[in-house]
This record gives C-alpha cells, sequence and structure tokens, in this order.
C-alpha cells in the first residue's frame, strides 16, 4: 500500500493553505471549504463598512511553474464563475515560489484561444502589497451591491403592487 501523495496533489493542497493564510490575513470572517455543496473552493465572508458580509466565491488553481501575465481556465468554468451574482476571485498560486496572482472574473479582457477553445487565457496580476490592499478593500468594499436594502426589498414591493 502507497500512503505517498503525487507531487500534483501536493502542490494542490500547498496552494490552498497558502490562500487560506492570505483570505485570514485580509481579514475574512470565515473561509469554508464548502466544495462537495457549491463547487467553489472557498466562499468567503468579510465585515463591510455598513454593518453586513459581504460574500465572494474563490477559485484557486495551483502550479509549480512560472505564471506569467495570464492563465488558462476551462471555459466552463469561467462562464460560471463570471456570470455569477456572487464576486469571483481568480487565485493563481505558484506554490513552488509562494507567488499569488489574481483576477477578478467577469472582468477585464479575456484571450480565448479560438471560438472552438475549451479554454480562455485570464490576466492575472502578481500581488504584492498593494495589490493585496486592493483586493482587500474591494472584499470589504462599500461598493459591493447591498441586495437587501436595493434589489430584493424592490422586488417585494413590486410584487407587494402587483397583487393589489
Amino acid at each position: 500500500m502507497n500512503n505517498t501523495k503525487s507531487q500534483a496533489e501536493i502542490v494542490a493542497r500547498r496552494a490552498e493553505l497558502l490562500v487560506e493564510l492570505f483570505l485570514q490575513d485580509l481579514g475574512a470572517t470565515f473561509v469554508s471549504d464548502p466544495r462537495s455543496a457549491t463547487g467553489y473552493d472557498f466562499i468567503v465572508a468579510f465585515p463591510n463598512g455598513k454593518g453586513g458580509t459581504n460574500f465572494s466565491a474563490v477559485e484557486v488553481k495551483a502550479t509549480d511553474r512560472p505564471i506569467g501575465h495570464s492563465y488558462p481556465l476551462d471555459k466552463r468554468w469561467y462562464k460560471r464563475l463570471a456570470h455569477s451574482n456572487v464576486p469571483s476571485l481568480l487565485l493563481v498560486v505558484d506554490a513552488k515560489q509562494n507567488r499569488l496572482y489574481h483576477a477578478w472574473l467577469g472582468e477585464g479582457e479575456v484571450k480565448k484561444l479560438n471560438s472552438d477553445a475549451r479554454t480562455v487565457r485570464i490576466p492575472v496580476v502578481p500581488i504584492d502589497d498593494a495589490v493585496k490592499e486592493q483586493i482587500r478593500e474591494r472584499l470589504v468594499g462599500a461598493d459591493c451591491l447591498d441586495f437587501n436594502s436595493r434589489g430584493r426589498r424592490s422586488r417585494l414591493e413590486a410584487a407587494h403592487i402587483a397583487e393589489q
């Protein structure tokens, strides 16, 4: 019986641990691992300036090779994450160098290989201290939609008016 893990399994686990530490360092109130229920690598929550909580989905990709300016992502995953009602953060980890890169999915220019391609190239930005602060501000920021006061309440009021 062989109890050793493959190189890919070790790299993937190391990347997940680095991301968990990164998200905790940003000030997440919780970092869950709900893969079995939602399919995302992590769902994170950050307190916002209004006393509420902002949620985001995080997808982690691991490698032990240099990353460059873009990262290939399965087109189906990209569509799923980019067209979600929850902000989706892609974190690419160079597990060998302990370097993180990021992209907010659904924003920026996606480089398709061709119309039949199964992958898209996502531009990624290396995370340094300044970028880390920008990510934190976005996750915590008040510019996130307040669905309770805008969206849901408006829909409920419209439905109530329609019933009358």
